[in-house]
């Protein structure tokens, strides 16, 4: 997956001389190792037009995706662009209508703060994909989506005291650990892209997770107290979202449905070395990510540093003399079966799996001090749990 050294081989899929990179441990010239990561997300996107075709006359494939700023997300980004490029040019193809949204997670402004860096940044985007729409929403949007249940954290949803940054603010602060507010916010994120992805009817949500970022979410949410539910997490396919009404029926229930939302990884055979490599060979793609924070030292405090982070950093590390393994991980992952209790937790909206919470609650021990009728006996899952009470 890197720049080869010494002499020079031919490439092993077109026979060029020329062939200085290594792409699954054979050599490969600049054109092929473009068009190798290029052809795996589009048939990914592919097989998402395959499951998610209404039958009869296929409908506009219109589809939400997630934008981090991030290697992954900025190479799908790429992929989406040469699509919806592709399908436009063809008059008996289905319209390819792909909306990309950046959640804007800075909390120091304002939600209606115009030219804000991610707003700047998006721009750039938009100039380089002009075949893709783009739209920035700030976090503090949260307090109004309907996936997820505020009753279930304590935290009133409706509550008008200060702006809904500061409530926000105060939110995060209130939290035990840099890995609750790491889960927390990619939680909070994933309800955003939900969220507006069922209000404005789109087909499917596409998060650009690599096969090391699905590897290092598997591991980082068993370790959070949620492996019953990672296949839910992890594989492609139809996920079930709960909404959730403002105030509980007669029964103290508040869930009113549940609808199917398909979320596809359409990087997920392509390892992040491999990207980071396109990326380098693309370099008009490559100028609009932000500058990367290498200044990390490898000796850490672990107080500053989240699961997650911990995860990310090993098979970032592995990855390359180890890259069969990282990629096990993903695929034992996709061969768990998606089991399912009937039940969902109010906070990450996962299948709960009320005996294995019970057991991880009696081996490390219930929180004595919750308070009855609070977050200890909402209905969520062991890991949120832990992740609001430390």
């Amino acid at each position: 997956m890197a720049p080869a050294t010494g002499i020079s081989k031919p490439c092993r899929r077109c026979a060029k001389p020329d062939a200085p990179y290594e792409l699954r441990n054979d050599p490969t010239c600049r054109d092929c190792f473009v068009e190798y990561v290029e052809q795996k997300g589009g048939r990914r996107l592919g097989a998402v037009a395959r499951d998610t075709r209404a039958p009869g006359r296929p409908g506009p494939r219109r589809y939400l995706g997630g934008l981090s700023f991030g290697p992954s997300s900025t190479v799908m980004m790429q992929i989406l662009d040469v699509s919806a490029k592709f399908h436009s040019s063809k008059k008996s193809s289905p319209a390819f209508e792909p909306l990309v949204i950046h959640i804007d997670t800075d909390l120091s402004h304002s939600a209606d703060q115009k030219d804000t860096p991610a707003q700047k940044l998006l721009a750039k985007y938009r100039e380089r994909f002009p075949n893709v729409s783009f739209e920035c929403v700030h976090l503090s949007k949260i307090w109004s989506v309907k996936t997820l249940d505020w009753s279930a954290l304590n935290v009133a949803g409706d509550d008008t005291e200060g702006t809904d940054v500061d409530r926000l603010r105060k939110f995060f602060d209130s939290l035990p650990s840099m890995t609750s507010k790491a889960d927390i916010l990619r939680l909070f994120i994933r309800h955003l892209l939900l969220d507006l992805a069922l209000e404005r009817s789109y087909t499917a949500l596409l998060l650009g997770h690599s096969t090391s970022a699905l590897a290092a979410l598997t591991l980082a949410e068993v370790a959070n107290g949620r492996g019953f539910a990672v296949p839910w997490q992890i594989n492609d396919g139809p996920f079930t979202v709960c909404k959730y009404s403002a105030s509980a029926d007669s029964s103290g229930e508040r869930e009113v449905s549940q609808v199917q939302m398909p979320i596809y990884y359409p990087l997920r055979e392509v390892f992040k070395h491999e990207l980071k490599i396109y990326l380098d060979l693309m370099p008009s793609v490559k100028d609009l990510m932000p500058d990367s924070d290498s200044t990390a030292s490898n000796i850490v405090s672990h107080k500053d540093l989240s699961i997650a982070e911990v995860m990310e950093r090993y098979f970032d590390s592995v990855e390359g003399p180890y890259s069969g393994i990282v990629a096990n991980v993903v695929r034992t992952t996709g061969k768990l079966d998606k089991a399912t209790s009937g039940s969902f937790c109010h906070m990450c909206g996962m299948t709960l799996d009320e005996q294995g919470d019970s057991r991880w609650a009696g081996e490390l021990g219930d929180d004595v001090d919750a308070p009855e009728g609070g977050v200890r006996t909402a209905r969520l899952c062991y890991g949120c749990k832990r992740s609001i009470n430390g």
